[in-house]
């Protein structure tokens, strides 16, 4: 069975705005495949709330809200490893591509060989396994 690594803004969005999320990974949310948050992305995410609280109507506090998206959508979450770490020195960022967030979830895709669920226009230019809203 396959594994998905979620990127942030999926995550966000299959939690918060459902209608934003294509068939195919509305699918893949559903299913009884292995779905996995970046651990970075749980400090991307209260980034988000705390930068722009507009974008991410929550009234819960951060970590309700968190577990509640987690358990609901049915994802664990992934840790950084020591292996993670060396790759995200290994992959290098792409000329206008400056997200520190997205290189660890680019090193850990490309380390566990998990597809990454990402809408991002940037990632495609990076040796990861990528499905988007696209596909």
């Amino acid at each position: 069975m396959k594994s998905y690594l979620l990127d942030t803004h999926i995550f966000l969005n299959a939690y918060t705005s459902p209608e934003k999320i294509g068939k195919t990974i509305t699918r893949i949310l559903l299913s009884n495949s292995s779905k996995y948050l970046s651990a970075i992305s749980l400090i991307e995410i209260a980034q988000l709330i705390e930068s722009k609280p507009k974008e991410i109507k929550t009234t819960a506090p951060l970590h309700t809200f968190i577990d509640q998206a987690l358990s609901d959508l049915q994802v664990q979450v992934l840790a950084i490893t020591a292996e993670h770490a060396q790759r995200f020195f290994e992959i290098q960022l792409i000329k206008g591509h400056r997200d520190q967030f997205d290189r660890i979830i680019i090193a850990q895709g490309a380390s566990t060989g998990f597809i990454v669920l990402s809408d991002d226009a940037k990632f495609p230019h990076y040796p990861i396994a990528l499905l988007s809203n696209n596909d």
